[in-house]
Order: C-alpha cells, then structure tokens, then sequence
C-alpha cells in the first residue's frame, strides 16, 4: 500500500468518525497521531496519554496537512466544552459526574492541548513553531474533532492549559467553560500532602513561571524557590489565566471551588450542568451523586477515597508543613503587593 493509500485508510470520511482520535500534536514534524479508540476506552480513560495506548491499539502519523484537509469543510457538531482547573482539585472527579447526563462524552486532559498551549506561552518569548493563524488552524480543526459525534464533549484539560481560555473563547464563543480550583492554603497543603508532590511541582514550574512572569513581570528564579512555594506558582499561573478573562469581555468562565463541591455535590453538579447548557434532571443528578464516583479516586478508581479521606490527608499535611505552608502564604502576599493582577488573584480566589 503506498504513503497516501494508507493516509486514505485513516482520513477518508474523518470528520464523521470519532473513534479516529488525535491523540498527539507533532509540532517538530508538524504531524498527528491518530490512534483508534472505542468510546468505552475514551471514557475509561483518567488520562488521554500515553497510558490509554495498548500493544493492540492501532495508530499512525499524518502530516498535519492531510488532515487538516480531511476536515475542510466539516462543522462542530456543537461547541466543546471545558473544565480548567489548577490541578488536585477534584476536575476528573466532576468530569466522572457529567458522564451520568445522557448524551454527554467527558475527554481528560488530550495532548494535544498541552502542545498548544506550551506554543502559546512560547509565542509571548518569539520561540513558538506556529504564527497565530497556523495556531488558530490547529486549535480550530482539533475542536471540530473533538466534538465528531452525536454526544457533547467536555474536555478536562490538563492543569497547565488555562492559558488557552481566552484564544478558545475567542475562536469558539458558543464553548462554555468551568474552572474548578482549591483556595490557595488547601492546594499547598494538597501539593505537598501527595507521594509525587517533586515531581508534579517540578514537572511543568518552567512552564508556569514562563506564564506567571508574561503576565505580571515578577522577577522570580525556580531555583530559589521551595516546594510550598512552587505550588502557590502552580496556583497562581492558572487563576491569574481566569482572573484575566474575567476582566476582560469574554463569556463568563463558572467558578466553583471543590470544597463547595464536596459540601453540596448535587447543588454543584445542577449548577455546573446548567451553565454548560446540559440537561439538569433531579435523577440523573441524584444518580451521580450516589453512585460509587464519590467514593473512589477520580484518577484510579479501583482505590477507595472520598471527602472523609481527602479530610484527613489535608489535616496531617497541614500538622506537618504548617510551617512551610504558612511561609508560602508570606510570599504569595509579598507577590501580591508586587503586582496587581496577584493581589486581584489572591483576592478573588483565596
């Protein structure tokens, strides 16, 4: 079979076939990899990564300009929708419960994203691959693939996409999004309560402080800082992103903070259903709220864990760090009378 008999095979009839997913944004190469998935393995899946690709999962790379082609002319079945968040603050658990509304396809944290978002903050230093039209183009073809289907999409996006708010309200105005967050003490005892808190604080911090400092100028060095402080930088890089757009003319974002969640699960679920123009039905909300969802790790179900667990966690990482926690919040009030759009932040959402 030759090169563009085999693109055929994957690109012939795309925009009609969901189970053809983009699973990852080449910008080097400037290809996709499109990889075959069933909709129980999509909604299965905690991570849309690496790790829900099997021995036996069929894929290829297509030149980006291939399928770009293979999607001209196709529409959004209807605006995608978006779950943003600041990490650790229950945004699989809730994209769990919207898959309890008929009709509704939950997809957790895509790769693609990640990409785009990395090339947007490197836009800002002049390092990006894409100008803005070719970044647009992708954005706006990955939507239309995302939404391929009868079901509405909601995307949970990775914790460092924040960023991509603003560029996907602009691009898609009739998309909704929630952003679900922690109140800046609870994520730092949060983050340095985890067995992994080096790792997921070290992992993306360059990306974040590359953010955090295009948006207000600080003058800071990841080197300097310690782990509580790079968790109120993980904090920070993401509400500062909401807290722009809420100063700006975009739709409104719906804010909901996972303590609130927890206390009234059914309230927040009507309510967050309601703003993404979901169906709000008593029974399918009272379904999900007592169904084993709440009562498991949203990122490993088969590990039981619920608001009592996540209560003493925090309690014997607030005994432990209370110090450090305490110098953290230090800090991030200094930052905050360093730069206005911080001490905005802080206010808004701590």
């Amino acid at each position: 079979m030759s090169t563009a008999d085999s693109f055929k095979t994957w690109t012939e009839g795309l925009a009609e076939r969901p189970e053809i997913f983009p699973h990852t944004l080449d910008l080097i190469n400037d290809r996709l990899l499109l990889v075959e998935l069933s909709a129980a393995e999509i909604s299965a899946a905690s991570f849309l990564d690496q790790r829900v690709l099997k021995p036996t999962t069929r894929s290829t790379w297509i030149p980006w300009r291939v399928v770009a082609e293979s999607m001209d002319g196709a529409r959004a079945t209807a605006p995608v929708n978006f779950i943003f968040h600041v990490g650790h603050c229950g945004s699989t658990l809730l994209s769990r419960l919207l898959e309890f509304v008929e009709g509704t396809r939950s997809l957790r944290e895509p790769l693609p994203l990640r990409a785009l978002a990395q090339d947007l903050a490197d836009a800002g230093d002049g390092r990006s691959f894409l100008g803005g039209d070719a970044w647009r183009e992708r954005l706006q073809v990955l939507l239309k693939m995302w939404s391929r289907g009868p079901a509405q999409t909601v995307i949970k996006a990775t914790s460092i996409c924040t960023g991509l708010l603003a560029p996907i309200q602009a691009l898609s105005p009739g998309s909704k999004s929630i952003f679900i967050y922690n109140r800046l003490e609870t994520h730092i005892a949060t983050l340095l309560a985890g067995r992994n808190a080096l790792t997921d604080l070290k992992g993306f911090a360059k990306l974040r402080l590359q953010r955090l400092q295009q948006k207000t100028g600080l003058d800071l060095e990841l080197c300097q800082m310690s782990l509580a402080q790079l968790a109120v930088l993980s904090w920070l890089s993401e509400t500062t992103s909401v807290m722009e757009s809420i100063q700006g003319n975009a739709p409104p974002t719906a804010l909901l903070e996972f303590e609130s969640m927890l206390a009234e699960p059914g309230v927040a679920l009507a309510a967050v259903l309601a703003h993404l123009d979901l169906p709000v039905d008593a029974d399918t909300v009272e379904k999900a709220v007592q169904s084993p969802v709440l009562q498991t790790y949203s990122k490993a179900p088969e590990h039981k864990y619920n608001a009592q667990t996540r209560a003493a966690i925090l309690a014997d990482a607030r005994a432990r760090f209370g110090a450090e926690i305490r110098a953290a919040l230090g800090w991030a009030g200094d930052l905050a009378r360093r730069d206005e759009l911080v001490a905005a932040t802080l206010q808004k959402f701590s």
